[in-house]
């Protein structure tokens, strides 16, 4: 018995805590104040030569990292993929999107209290569409 408490004993002893185990996570870094700017939905036209008029509904969410969705307002159906490649710097953002067989490309900024940007599609290596848009926020 005392030799099996002497092993257990010798065993915890090499043992390294469980917090040596798994390093902690890093908390995220606090958003500064133009990154906040971005935070919330945002709604409003777009423009564009190439497809018909519509709207876009945009929101733009922060945890542990930075979530954006698109919904495109149309007339008729439109299929929008996951954003990906998203990158934002102080008040600006970017991020690359499907939608309807077309890579986009799509930059933002705030601007006088609006999210002003633009998106361009290719499709087969040749700019598609193009759109321009202005949104505020809800």
């Amino acid at each position: 018995m005392s030799r099996m408490i002497f092993v257990l004993g010798l065993l915890a002893s090499t043992v390294p805590p469980a917090a040596a185990q798994t390093p902690r996570p890093k908390a995220p870094a606090p958003l500064s104040a133009q990154e906040k700017l971005l935070l919330g939905v945002w709604e409003g036209p777009y423009a564009s030569e190439q497809a018909p008029p519509g709207g876009l509904r945009v929101e733009i969410a922060h945890d542990s990292a930075w979530k954006v969705t698109l919904e495109v307002i149309s007339d008729e159906a439109i299929a929008a993929g996951e954003i990906r490649e998203l990158k934002v710097d102080g008040s600006s953002i970017w991020w690359v999107q499907d939608i309807m067989d077309m890579v986009c490309r799509a930059s933002a900024a705030i601007v006088g209290g609006t999210l002003k940007g633009e998106t361009i599609c290719e499709q087969g290596g040749a700019v598609a569409i193009t759109a321009s848009w202005v949104l505020l926020k809800k």
